[in-house]
């Protein structure tokens, strides 16, 4: 199954219900202590000897509720869990999509416990504060003040197990429909393809020659011929030495059979980008697309997105995540690609119809179409 790519905010009744299941074995703990301590009490009006059982229990109640508190903030704090958390299947994180922190945890978590200072009321409000966000992250004001999100794993992806808030697939560029997958990998240089040239010295004798030169030694099949019998030759005249042969003399020598476009390096594989192909904004700005940009609030550069443009839209209403959609120019047409935004992507053709983008899957829009991209939009244009 492929993996989710979208990250789904957790409902106010998750996040309502998950607080008050964190809050069950300090409440069982309450109703098991307090009625012994308020016993106790009383019996300490006639008796005062019990006064030391009275602290004995009110020290096991405070040690085993302060136990469990921090075993909850640690569970948060290291892996985004809680026991309502858990039952309610939603997880806990920082902005970047991974574990919030002792720092950010307990900081959430104190502002809860402040908000007790209205009895039951305060804290509840604090937990359902997400219902006042209006910057389309739905953060409670504990969330805000901390840094961190809390996000629905059983509709969305959980970020924790898969490699953060921009999930873990390489969002390189994807080759354009139709374009031949051995033609879209670069080819390697020839000085790694070629086949192996055993470099054989050569001897200037006034006899025939003795040994060969280049002699192909890595393709099957290939035989070395059989050496003549060299002839009884009168003791020739010492003569110097010929230079060495220049490596790049031997580098140049042509091999038969072999392919001249390897021989003369690679050619490398450029998208094709229609001339005059452009993007129209809905605030009347365009884009001549020459190559791949990546659009958002505040667009980064991912695993794979080596040489590729950022474009940032102003979007006030902050329905464009930072990093938003990829946009690659293709033959007549573009390629675009939703990199796990909040609030998705999708493309409109002339009749209306609407496509919806799935993260990290690349879908083809041509000229005439809009592409939505959170609240902002484009059409594709070519003159």
């Amino acid at each position: 199954m492929a993996v989710k790519m979208n990250l789904v905010d957790a409902t106010t009744t998750q996040r309502l219900l998950s607080w008050l299941v964190d809050m069950v074995p300090v409440l069982i703990l309450s109703v098991i202590f307090l009625p012994m301590i308020s016993a106790k009490m009383l019996q300490a009006l006639t008796v005062p000897e019990v006064m030391g059982d009275i602290m004995g229990i009110y020290a096991t109640y405070a040690l085993l509720s302060l136990a469990y508190t921090v075993f909850v903030w640690w569970w948060e704090a290291t892996a985004g869990k809680t026991p309502g958390n858990l039952v309610l299947g939603v997880r806990t994180t920082n902005l970047e999509g991974g574990a919030p922190g002792w720092g950010k945890t307990i900081g959430r978590r104190l502002l809860i416990a402040v908000a007790g200072i209205i009895p039951l009321a305060g804290s509840i409000l604090m937990v359902i504060s997400n219902q006042f966000d209006s910057n389309g992250k739905k953060q409670g004001w504990h969330d805000k003040a901390a840094g961190t999100l809390v996000l629905d794993i059983k509709a969305g992806r959980d970020p924790l197990s898969t490699g953060g808030k921009q999930g873990p697939e390489s969002f390189a560029p994807q080759p354009a429909a139709g374009q031949d997958s051995a033609v879209a990998n670069v080819r390697q240089p020839a000085a790694e393809q070629a086949p192996a040239v055993t470099n054989v010295p050569v001897q200037k004798t006034d006899g025939p020659l003795e040994k060969e030169v280049a002699v192909i030694d890595s393709v099957p099949g290939a035989v070395r011929s059989p050496l003549p019998e060299p002839e009884p030759q009168p003791e020739p005249q010492p003569e110097p030495q010929p230079e060495p042969q220049p490596q790049a003399e031997l580098s140049d020598q042509h091999v038969s059979g072999a392919d001249a476009d390897e021989e003369e390096g690679y050619t490398r594989i450029r998208s094709a980008a229609p001339a005059g192909l452009h993007l129209e904004f809905d605030d009347q700005k365009c884009i001549e697309l020459d190559g791949t940009i990546l659009l958002g609030r505040n667009p980064s550069h991912g695993e794979g997105d080596i040489g590729v443009r950022l474009v940032v839209l102003d979007d006030p209403e902050r329905g464009v995540s930072k990093t938003h959609l990829l946009v690659q120019p293709g033959a007549g047409c573009i390629w675009v690609t939703d990199r796990g935004s909040a609030n998705g992507s999708s493309i409109v053709d002339a009749q209306g119809a609407v496509r919806a983008l799935e993260p990290g899957k690349p879908e083809q829009a041509l000229a005439g179409q809009t592409v939505y991209l959170g609240d902002r939009y484009f059409h594709v244009e070519q003159p």
